[in-house]
């Protein structure tokens, strides 16, 4: 879905940028954070790749980060994966994620804190 020249993962993302949008709000679409720089290991000497949290949407105030949203689908559930990098991200940051579930059949969405 592309809506003002931006592609969308979903309906629901679509959804929510229009939301923001409306509300006038600071923001920024799947800005990239590192939560773990890539380091080396001496033996062998390999090296392991940084790891990165990419948030849907990542909302400023008076230019300081204040939130992140992740928008999933009604029936969408978390992978450990992604419930690990959030985690890693609000210790690093110190910023709460917002977990935003569409739900389709009334196009609302309920918000919670992670």
């Amino acid at each position: 879905m592309v809506i003002d020249g931006y592609r969308f993962d979903s309906k629901a993302e679509g959804a929510y940028y229009e939301h923001l949008r409306n509300l006038k709000l600071d923001f920024k679409i799947h800005e990239k954070f590192e939560i773990q720089p890539a380091f080396y290991l001496n033996n062998p000497h390999k090296r392991e790749s940084a790891c990165t949290y990419k948030p849907d949407f990542s909302i400023y105030e008076n230019g300081e980060l204040i939130s992140v949203v992740d928008v999933k689908g009604d029936k969408a559930t978390l992978t450990e994966t992604s419930r690990l990098r959030m985690k890693m991200f609000m210790y690093q940051m110190r910023i709460p994620v917002v977990l935003a579930v569409y739900d389709y059949r009334t196009g609302l969405f309920e918000e919670t804190v992670k």
